[in-house]
């Protein structure tokens, strides 16, 4: 086998494990037990433990996935402040209305008291990411601006924690507007 395709056939057999945590996790609980993940990966503990060393390491890659970092990172290149909140925001709202991935992204809130590493995602995306979204809508990150975006963050969050009997469409603009108060 040449070097390049053992090393895609690694990528896609780690890929194929956290597809199947993914599941198992969303489903179960993130206390699942690690052979429920091998079952639906189809491959070996000592398959899964060559990828992660610990249920812990794999624990924290899926919670990762789940929260919106990469949602806030990549709409920071839109062009003004209001696509960028649309940007975050619809692409909130897709990612969170796959039930695996809101079930994953709910379990995860709850996870965050007992892993350092995701209180701290945590706070970066609350903090710094924030205060970036306030700077590039506002030009500012004063700390009624910094509210606004955590505000409209929060009102995405409530969205996926309880669906409102509004579309998303309505309800993204009608977030939008109250945030940049037009």
């Amino acid at each position: 086998m040449r070097p390049g395709a053992r090393i895609r056939n690694k990528e896609l057999m780690k890929e194929r494990i956290l597809q199947a945590a993914i599941e198992v996790f969303a489903e179960e609980g993130f206390d699942a037990p690690v052979d429920r993940i091998c079952e639906r990966a189809k491959v070996s503990k000592g398959i899964v433990f060559w990828h992660f060393n610990t249920k812990d390491q794999l624990i924290l890659e899926i919670a990762k996935r789940s929260l919106p970092h990469d949602i806030v990172t990549n709409c920071l290149s839109e062009s003004n402040g209001e696509e960028i909140l649309r940007c975050i925001g619809s692409r909130y709202l897709e990612k969170y209305s796959d039930p695996t991935m809101r079930m994953l992204f709910l379990r995860t809130i709850s996870l965050m008291g007992n892993y350092e590493e995701l209180a701290a995602s945590s706070r970066e995306l609350c903090g710094p990411l924030v205060a970036e979204v306030s700077r590039r809508v506002f030009n500012s990150d004063s700390a009624e601006d910094v509210v606004r975006v955590r505000a409209f963050m929060g009102g995405l969050l409530c969205y996926v924690i309880n669906l409102p009997g509004v579309d998303k469409k309505t309800y993204l603009e009608t977030l939008i507007k109250i945030t940049i108060n037009r």
